[in-house]
């Protein structure tokens, strides 16, 4: 079994990664990320909070942060210093911080909304990930995660192997379930952005059945309709803290 990566090895991977692969603005983002992103701030609109205090947990560059502004007071935070370097670049109107989640002297119960894109696949120790968030909200406030899809990112042909100072913690639904329900009421958990080319899904995601199935359905429709049955390769999440 490969050796767990130390702090100092996954900050070293987090700040190549970042710059490579994040350093654009929100529009320059990947179709399937920016759709994530994209369905965090609908569910924000909906929440309709009068300047709720928002932190966002694992920011990277900023790419999200510099939207997240529109709704709130920000705090975010990223392990990887070169990552927050990028996202001071942007002028973005909220409290920037390179460090340890798990070290930085935040206020308990401080915050209205936890935002959490695209992070807790790289946790180690998921359920003091989640008590470390939770401790951090006030009661009442809510969480909005999204994470990739266990199902359909193992059955997916461009995932590329682990590298270096990569974790790679993939949750199914179901034990996402289970994780957040130690100390959330989960509101909602949806799929967005379907993928996926081996097994079944390369059936599914088939050009040939999919145009079949075009002829009979807008894409839009298509689209929704494997979201819901849970074939999107991110899961996003709305869950509450407790009253």
């Amino acid at each position: 079994m490969q050796d767990k990566p130390t702090i100092e090895e996954q900050t070293a991977f987090y700040d190549r990664w970042n710059v490579e692969h994040r350093a654009g603005a929100f529009e320059e983002i990947p179709d399937g990320i920016r759709d994530r992103g994209v369905r965090v701030l609908d569910i924000l609109r909906t929440l309709d909070l009068h300047a709720p205090r928002i932190l966002e947990v694992g920011c990277g560059t900023g790419w999200l942060t510099e939207k997240l502004g529109a709704f709130g007071k920000v705090t975010a935070i990223d392990l990887s210093p070169s990552a927050i370097a990028v996202a001071r670049t942007r002028n973005i109107d909220a409290e920037l911080i390179a460090g340890d989640f798990y070290q930085h002297g935040f206020a308990a119960s401080s915050f209205d909304i936890v935002v959490c894109v695209e992070t807790l696949f790289y946790v180690e120790d998921q359920p003091r990930f989640v008590e470390r968030v939770a401790s951090l909200m006030k009661p009442g406030a809510h969480l909005i995660l999204t994470t990739v899809n266990k199902f359909v990112y193992e059955r997916s042909r461009d995932v590329r192997p682990v590298e270096p100072g990569q974790v790679r913690n993939w949750l199914s639904r179901r034990d996402l379930r289970r994780l957040l329900a130690r100390r959330f009421e989960l509101l909602s958990m949806t799929t967005v952005a379907p993928t996926g080319d081996l097994g079944i899904l390369r059936l599914v995601n088939s050009y040939k059945i999919n145009a079949v199935l075009l002829r009979l359905f807008s894409a839009e429709n298509l689209r929704s309709a494997k979201e819901r049955i849970g074939l999107g390769g991110g899961v996003v999440v709305v869950a509450r803290k407790p009253v």
